[in-house]
């Protein structure tokens, strides 16, 4: 089975060589898809950091003192999957 497998892989690469598909040559580093990139991960960065400031002054109790004073684990988690439920949704809106 294992010689099988090996003649296989062997004959599938052999193929591919073969092939020898034209390749389009593109630049690594466009400067305008690294500044579109560092744009919107600022704004993303933006955009959550402002949700947990709301979240926060809308929610009854000190979110940052549960979480790191009193050491509230079951605060920590659902306010990180809310957190993770928002940056998904802002993942969402800057792809289009």
């Amino acid at each position: 089975m294992k010689k099988l497998l090996f003649y296989l892989l062997l004959a599938g690469s052999a193929f591919a060589e073969a092939m020898e598909l034209p390749r389009a040559k593109l630049p690594l580093l466009d400067l305008q898809h690294v500044l579109a990139v560092l744009i919107y991960s600022v704004l993303g960065i933006v955009i959550m950091v402002l949700a947990f400031v709301i979240i926060d002054w809308v929610h009854p109790r000190d979110i940052w003192g549960e979480i790191a004073d009193k050491q509230n684990r079951a605060m920590a988690t659902v306010f990180g999957c809310m957190m993770l439920g928002i940056a998904i949704i802002i993942a969402a809106a800057v792809i289009g």
